[in-house]
């Protein structure tokens, strides 16, 4: 008989890309039957879907359609709501193990733990209580919902070994396991990078002259995410490279202006989570200039940082410890200051050809999305044995 496992996320489950990982490596096992829950304000009702052999249902809130309200309280009557709605989910299906990957569904984890005996998951995707545009009054209140439900989770699962370690610090010592944001990809897109780099897309695409480099910024196109930065740093008229976004997001329609009126600024639309590396082997370079506008910013290790590198470019980071350890151990390319100077001068180091970052994908197995469905394999048959 297989166990019965449900995922829980205030996230759109039939598109969230690390939870269909997650799930399909599940499938792949065929000892589990796989529901998860989720929510959306796109289809206009709940939808139900099979997919990744998984039973997929999102629902729509009304806690969230409250828009005139406060935030804060809108949070919690969103928590209230998700915590009963998903609790009688999850006392219909009986899990075995409850997966929960966003704190405002933790309550309902625990609640359907001490009904059912299931073991309860964590799967924190950052570091929750100190975000990005996340105000005090909600960083606090998350982290007092972590604070009481932390004694319930039998496991826990992050995205860095600095958010590890801030948890076993200000919440307690944890069983853990690291599960990197890492791309999927098939063996045969596994290639060395002088290889990858041959392709010349987005020369082509943008008319870009063979001699220039292409500097790729791959992700949302919001506030907080460095593009101000990028942005001012390729107004500078000495820079030889041009600059790509490759995303979606608030500031899409102001870049695509900005890309009028300069020459070496390009955007281009969103692509789908599976296209993301093959499409970043023409660019010759990869941003991850993250900003430190939250300790979950600062301890990220982001989706982007493993596509440039499964797609064999080098990288110009943020000189972040998380990122620099990875960037040193595996000589991806280098990290700099958050200002146009520094900024400036890592690009004019990847024009002057002085860099040797001629590293293989080959050689990044520890970081690829096979070795992360290893540990969640073992992590599922462990915490289904104790």
């Amino acid at each position: 008989m297989k166990h019965k496992i449900l995922h829980l996320t205030n996230t759109d489950v039939i598109s969230d890309s690390r939870i269909l990982k997650e799930i399909s490596v599940l499938s792949e096992t065929g000892n589990y039957s796989i529901y998860g829950v989720g929510t959306t304000e796109n289809y206009g009702r709940s939808k139900t879907v099979k997919k990744n052999n998984a039973k997929l249902r999102v629902l729509n809130t009304i806690s969230d359609k409250l828009t005139l309200l406060p935030r804060s309280i809108r949070y919690v009557l969103v928590l209230l709501e998700l915590t009963m709605r998903f609790s009688l989910v999850g006392l219909f299906i009986r899990p075995k193990i409850i997966h929960c990957h966003d704190t405002i569904v933790i309550l309902a984890g625990v609640i359907i733990k001490l009904l059912t005996g299931a073991k309860l998951i964590y799967d924190a995707h950052e570091l929750e209580s100190n975000k990005n545009a996340q105000n005090w009054v909600l960083s606090k209140g998350t982290l007092f919902l972590e604070r009481i439900c932390w004694n319930k989770v039998d496991h826990f699962i992050t995205v860095s070994p600095s958010i590890i370690d801030w948890y076993k610090q200000n919440l307690g010592d944890k069983p853990s396991t690291l599960i990197l944001n890492s791309p999927t990809m098939s063996k045969d897109s596994i290639v060395k990078s002088d290889t990858a780099r041959k392709e010349n897309y987005f020369h082509e695409k943008y008319h870009i002259p063979p001699e220039k480099l292409v500097f790729l910024y791959i992700g949302i196109l919001g506030e907080g995410r460095g593009i101000d930065l990028i942005v001012d740093v390729f107004k500078k008229s000495n820079l030889k490279s041009h600059l790509v976004f490759l995303g979606y997001g608030k500031l899409s329609r102001d870049l695509k202006l900005l890309s009028k009126k300069y020459m070496n600024i390009h955007v281009h639309d969103a692509v789908a989570h599976d296209k993301v590396v093959d499409i970043a082997k023409s660019a010759d370079v990869g941003l991850c200039l993250i900003q430190n506008v939250s300790l979950s910013d600062y301890y990220c290790l982001p989706n982007k940082l493993f596509e440039y590198c499964f797609a064999g470019i080098p990288v110009l980071a943020s000189n972040f410890p998380d990122i620099l350890k990875i960037i040193k151990q595996y000589k991806l390319g280098i990290s700099v200051d958050l200002d146009v100077d520094s900024v400036a001068e890592g690009i004019n180091r990847f024009e002057s050809n002085e860099l040797d970052v001629s590293f293989s994908t080959a050689d990044l197995s520890e970081l690829s999305w096979e070795a992360q469905a290893q540990k969640i394999t073992m992590l599922y048959k462990n915490i289904l044995s104790n």
